[in-house]
């Protein structure tokens, strides 16, 4: 009987894993949201509400990545090795190039020129040239021939291509790519710790390309970087602070320090906004975002959190991606419990 109680529990949490790990990445495009599955299919959502769109865009082979132009058509990667462009008009798919090699993700410069990001390097879409540096800004990784996966990469508006990496207690890695002249650049890190901070996600406003990062490793950390002419300071480094736990609570009492998740920029409010294991929060760069009274609490989601971090103790982050889709409305994806659509005063979690 204990035996038949077991088989159950395992199979409901198996079921249970499979109901929320609905999602590995999203983008949103002019009109709409795309979804893609943990089985590599496409799901279509509408922009302005997060309803889902019935719709077919099939593939002949699994889809492993996806990504938007710059004209914000869907670019995917499959698993027959082709990087393909999709037609909406027509419901059909242009091939753009073949790739070899594992792939992790893929980038366009302001003219539409792909870049895919490999475990060996950055490779140009048109001529196959592979761009890859053995430098590291961390002392404590040593790069041979290959880098391995990175947790997240960014085209900036000057087209450079920014690679953050993250290690547990190891800390990160940063890499930043020229691609108009196919160099890469070392910035000034200044008092940044990059051997303390695992890379989470990276963002501009007009002037500034910033990264966040955090690591819960026997105790919560987080921090966000800006970066002036590749010269970094700090906005933002989370302690143990007093405050309210919630915007409704009328007593104070001792918070973690914000153990930081990906963030963004919303150009609508001038303002960043960040996850944290506290919720998501937004502060305006006008203001003095060193102070955490400073930021404002948006909303904390019932999200699911797993055990077992890569290279240290603690919890990996559970959300890995944030993006503005409007004033006030914002969607994230969640390591278990799949795409969040908040539209300014209801979190739905996308199905």
């Amino acid at each position: 009987m204990n035996k038949i109680l077991t088989i159950l529990l395992i199979y409901l949490l198996i079921i249970q894993v499979n109901v929320f790990a609905q999602y590995k990445d999203f983008i949103v495009t002019t009109k709409f949201i795309y979804g893609l599955s943990q089985n590599g299919q496409l799901k279509l959502f509408d922009k302005s509400n997060g309803k889902l769109i019935e719709k077919e865009i099939s593939n002949s082979s699994e889809i492993l990545f996806i990504a938007k132009d710059k004209t914000n058509k869907l670019i995917i990667a499959d698993k027959d090795n082709l990087i393909k462009r999709y037609i909406e008009q027509n419901n059909s798919w242009e091939i753009i190039s073949i790739y070899e090699g594992n792939i992790y993700g893929i980038l366009f410069d302001s003219n539409n020129h792909g870049f895919i990001i490999t475990e060996k390097g950055i490779e140009d879409v048109q001529n196959h040239k592979l761009y890859f540096s053995n430098n590291s800004l961390n002392h404590q990784i040593n790069y041979e021939n290959k880098w391995g996966q990175p947790y997240c990469y960014y085209m900036d508006s000057t087209d450079k291509i920014w690679l953050g990496f993250g290690y547990g207690e190891w800390g990160g890695n940063l890499i930043v790519f020229e691609t108009a002249t196919n160099q890469f650049l070392t910035p000034n890190l200044g008092t940044f710790e990059i051997a303390l901070w695992p890379i989470k996600s990276f963002f501009e406003d007009s002037t500034s390309v910033y990264l966040s990062a955090g690591l819960q490793h026997m105790m919560t950390t987080g921090i966000i970087i800006r970066f002036n002419n590749l010269k970094a300071t700090t906005v933002f480094r989370s302690y143990i602070h007093w405050d309210f736990p919630n915007k409704h609570d009328s007593i104070k009492s001792w918070m973690d320090a914000e153990y930081i998740g990906p963030a963004t920029y919303d150009k609508s409010n001038n303002s960043i906004y960040f996850y944290s294991q506290n919720g998501i929060f937004n502060g305006n760069i006008a203001k003095d975002l060193s102070k955490i009274g400073n930021w404002e609490f948006i909303i904390k989601p019932k999200l699911h959190w797993e055990s077992g971090q890569r290279d240290a103790v603690g919890s990996p982050m559970n959300v890995s991606k944030i993006s503005i889709i409007d004033k006030n409305k914002f969607i994230f994806l969640s390591q278990s419990d799949g795409i969040g659509y908040f539209d300014g005063d209801k979190l739905t979690m996308l199905k």
